[in-house]
């Protein structure tokens, strides 16, 4: 079963703000999801989103797509390029944590964003954190688009 989804699968981007909630709650803070080819498989388009900008103005444009989502930021690090934030899911108000990583794209001059959602509870998700993550992805294309 899957709880945990990220678009990096070999070194996906760690919880550090959130980090003691989640080595209280069942599902711990370490990545626990799918990786290599199981994950490309089971979420062909769960990828890292790359962009011709610089970092700032995708770090900027992605804090603006977690918080139109309504996430509770519960960090915002620009020099580390990480967002830290908590959702509560609608139905069952189950805690979601979602950490997201903005870096310098690896081989050429553009940014890098990776994005992980892991569950706090439970063996799986029914498809929510691939689902969120793909809703960020759709958001933060849309502020890019909007504020370039």
């Amino acid at each position: 079963m899957i709880h945990d989804v990220s678009t990096d699968t070999e070194a996906p981007p760690s919880f550090v703000a959130l980090r003691e909630t989640r080595l209280q709650c069942r599902n711990g803070a370490e990545y626990s999801g799918l990786r290599g080819a199981q994950h490309r498989q089971r979420y062909p388009h769960i990828e890292p989103m790359v962009f011709p900008l610089l970092r700032c103005a995708v770090f900027q444009a992605a804090l603006a797509a977690a918080n139109s989502l309504r996430w509770h930021i519960a960090a915002s690090d620009e020099a580390e390029g990480r967002i830290e934030a908590t959702v509560t899911t609608p139905l069952m108000r189950f805690k979601d944590d979602v950490v997201i990583r903005v870096r310098a794209s690896d081989g050429d001059s553009g940014t890098r964003v990776d994005i992980r959602s892991a569950s706090r509870i439970g063996l799986s998700d029914l498809g929510t954190n691939a689902r969120r993550i793909r809703t960020f992805c759709h958001e933060l294309n849309n502020h890019l688009k909007t504020n370039t």
